[in-house]
């Protein structure tokens, strides 16, 4: 697999952290430590409309958006070979959640076993469009800045998850000849409320919520190749007239030749009720040429009810350059699209954005 088609965050870790992990790593008889994270800011200007009773009325037409987390990563290898660890994430902002994820693993012949707040094996095995903005993907983007008023589709996104970071346990299997299977079980949908027994009677809300799917990754001639499918089931805690348990499948996959990358993504989702259902599909490429990288993707997502949909069009380019190790600048422009039958779910921006992610 490319360089290009696999995009994990970086760790890097300096003389210094060391030096002040170094005590708390003797006292954990024998845990690694490390400390890694990273910021994102961008500048964001544009328009959208603002037509009174239109989603975007009363918004601005620039400002300032940034994330960043810092992760507490401690890991050790015991006699027979396993490895244990611990991953906490920590936000720099305390909105929407101030830890987001937190859990152990277990790592050996077995494959890898976590337990706790992380998202379902079938996140992290997904294929799809490049991301030609850091935190700004069509994908589900960790930073949106465009109003949707009361347009159900939201933000589009094609992983199978309908559990999120709640919970869990999740084992993915050794990859064998590329393939690699996971699978998720979450008791309770309520994220991590520190209680161990939860109510099983709120309204809307699916528990028993089972995420399996499976991805490859390999060569085909001169090609990288990865591709991935998942199913998640979740049951109904309080049914009702047109409620029942909640269904979502996909699939996607990329393709990689030298620096080039295609890829996309498809996910259906019923909602778990009569008559409303969500799909969504990105497909997006990227070109990678010395520390410079262009990207351009597209996503659709609709929600049908009664008869009328809620949709999003979202168009984005994007260019990025390597300044150096864990330091990237990157600038872009994104056109998103609202429509709805209620004006209050309608909505069209055009924006530009420049800034940096700086991983540590």
């Amino acid at each position: 697999m490319s360089a290009a088609m696999v995009h994990p965050r970086t760790l890097l870790t300096t003389a210094s952290i060391a030096a002040l992990l170094a005590a708390p790593a003797a006292a954990a008889d024998g845990l690694n430590l490390e400390l890694a994270g990273f910021y994102r800011l961008f500048f964001v200007a544009g328009a959208q409309d603002t037509d009174p009773g239109e989603a975007g009325a009363g918004f601005r037409n620039h400002g300032i958006g940034r994330g960043s987390e810092i992760f507490f990563l401690a890991d050790t290898t015991l006699p027979n070979g396993i490895s244990v660890g611990v991953n906490i994430q920590l936000e720099g902002e305390t909105n929407p959640d101030q830890i987001d994820e937190s859990y152990v693993f277990f790592e050996g012949m077995f494959g890898k076993v976590i337990l706790g707040s992380e998202d379902p094996a079938t996140d992290a095995m997904l294929f799809g469009a490049p991301v030609p903005l850091p935190g700004h993907g069509v994908n589900s983007p960790q930073q949106f800045h465009v109003a949707a008023g009361t347009n159900l589709v939201g933000t589009s996104l094609t992983f199978v998850n309908m559990s999120f970071d709640s919970d869990k346990v999740t084992w993915f299997t050794p990859r064998w000849q590329g393939f690699q299977l996971g699978g998720s079980y979450t008791p309770d949908n309520t994220e991590e409320l520190g209680a161990a027994l939860r109510p099983d009677i709120t309204p809307l809300q699916v528990s028993e919520v089972v995420e399996v799917g499976g991805n490859w990754i390999g060569r085909i001639g001169a090609f990288d190749v990865g591709v991935h499918a998942g199913y998640g089931h979740g049951e109904r805690e309080v049914g009702g007239p047109g409620l029942g348990d909640r269904e979502q499948w996909g699939f996607g996959g990329q393709l990689g030749w030298r620096g080039l990358v295609v890829g996309a993504s498809y996910r259906y989702d019923d909602l778990g009720a009569a008559g409303l259902e969500r799909r969504d599909w990105n497909a997006g490429a990227s070109y990678r040429w010395r520390a410079w990288t262009l990207a351009a993707a597209y996503a659709h997502g609709e929600v049908e009810m009664a008869g009328t949909d809620d949709t999003l069009d979202h168009y984005e380019i994007g260019l990025r350059y390597l300044l150096g190790p864990g330091l990237e600048l990157a600038g872009g422009i994104q056109r998103v699209e609202f429509d709805s039958a209620l004006p209050s779910g309608r909505n069209q921006a055009l924006l530009g954005l420049i800034g940096t992610q700086i991983s540590f």
